[in-house]
């Protein structure tokens, strides 16, 4: 679930721009209970539990804060009795002000927010003003979304139109959540784990335990100890395992135990597709960050980023790139070396291709359309870095 600020709320004041976001505060809390239930029986919400759809309210009550800026720049509050109307020539300054912010993940939510929001009003019959205000609001609304990469409306065709990027389908999407090999082996970790588990201070199993844990999940993989370090961590940085460190003198007395919402892994709810997002894209960072550590790890890295990011920019390289490193090595390339990491490089991506975060099935390094969200998520530009495409071609 996206980051939400929080800011700590300012005391009472009697100044004219207080008393302009008072009145502001007060439209937007005004709908605030409709708001949530709106946003738990959205199609987002579709099948989530009690406790889930709890959590969807409370999001959804704390994305108002989010709206109560917008309206503030849009100047409703200096009406004595304020509207929600959306000016669409005054939204590009509002917005101005509002995305005024280097967080990807920040603007992403903030845009994800207002998105929400008027849909929220069309929806209920609350939009206050015409359809074409409507059309334009969105229309800006969508180009913001685009400008903060989006994996929506990414490349052109031949004749130089938008191409859509594809999206799963709802089969598509429940099944990555809920029975893919890489989502299916963390939930047996997890069941495993249990009431917990005795580890090292750093989190690290015993090699007892790792030996146990590994033939739960290595089915299918080459090296299950790879496999099953590199998903250990994955899980530990998805918060769905959580480490009570205790330093002793033998190193011991830590324990892993289940994060909050571990349960909701493989549940096929929507915040069960989240975490499987967010684990996917850990185990993909986690992977990279891995290939480091061996002998051709800088360039092992290097290029199994760059493959992945053109598969997530839908310009998916042949495989036969990789097996042929060697055949087409430039003049000064040690033919050696290259081969050895065309070895690693077909071994990491079958290893991928087993969890299903990739798909080799095309003769293509690509990615499975209910996947793409957490890959891209792993390559993501840093600090909104607009140059982020260029480094992969």
């Amino acid at each position: 679930m996206p980051k939400s600020r929080t800011r700590k709320p300012k005391s009472r004041s009697t100044s004219p721009g207080d008393r302009r976001q008072r009145r502001v505060d007060a439209l937007i809390d005004g709908l605030a209970d409709d708001y949530a239930t709106w946003a738990v029986n959205s199609a987002e919400a579709d099948g989530a539990d009690d406790a889930a759809r709890r959590d969807f309210m409370v999001f959804a009550r704390g994305q108002l804060d989010i709206v109560k800026f917008l309206y503030g720049f849009l100047g409703a509050g200096e009406r004595l009795v304020p509207n929600l109307r959306i000016d669409p020539g005054a939204l590009p300054d509002a917005l101005d002000g509002l995305l005024d912010s280097d967080d990807v993940d920040d603007l992403r939510y903030y845009i994800g927010t207002l998105v929400d929001w008027v849909s929220f009003l069309e929806e209920t019959e609350r939009w206050e003003g015409t359809a074409e205000d409507l059309e334009a609001v969105t229309e800006l609304l969508d180009a913001e979304a685009e400008a903060v990469g989006g994996i929506v409306d990414i490349g052109l065709d031949e004749d130089g139109e938008v191409v859509p990027r594809r999206e799963p389908s709802e089969e598509e999407a429940l099944a990555f959540a809920t029975a893919s090999p890489l989502v299916k082996h963390a939930r047996a970790l997890l069941d495993w784990v249990g009431e917990g588990r005795a580890v090292a201070s750093d989190g690290a199993l015993t090699p007892a335990e790792a030996t146990e844990a590994a033939a739960l999940v290595g089915e299918g993989s080459a090296d299950p100890a790879r496999r099953l370090a590199r998903l250990w961590a994955a899980l530990h940085h998805a918060e769905l395992i959580e480490i009570d460190e205790t330093r002793a003198p033998d190193d011991s007395g830590s324990t892993a135990r289940l994060g909050e919402d571990a349960a909701r892994l493989g549940s096929g709810d929507a915040l069960g597709r989240l975490e499987a997002q967010f684990l996917a894209t850990e185990f993909i960072i986690t992977t990279c960050s891995r290939a480091l550590y061996t002998p051709e790890g800088d360039a092992v890295e290097a290029a199994l980023a760059t493959l992945l990011t053109r598969a997530v920019l839908e310009d998916p390289l042949p495989l036969t790139v990789v097996e042929d490193l060697a055949v087409d090595a430039p003049d000064d390339a040690d033919p050696a070396e290259l081969q050895t990491v065309s070895v690693v490089l077909l071994d990491e991506l079958r290893e991928l291709a087993a969890l299903g975060l990739v798909d080799l099935r095309a003769g293509l390094v690509d990615v499975p359309a209910a996947a793409l969200d957490a890959v891209y998520d792993a390559f993501e530009s840093p600090e909104g870095d607009e140059d982020w495409e260029d480094d992969v071609d």
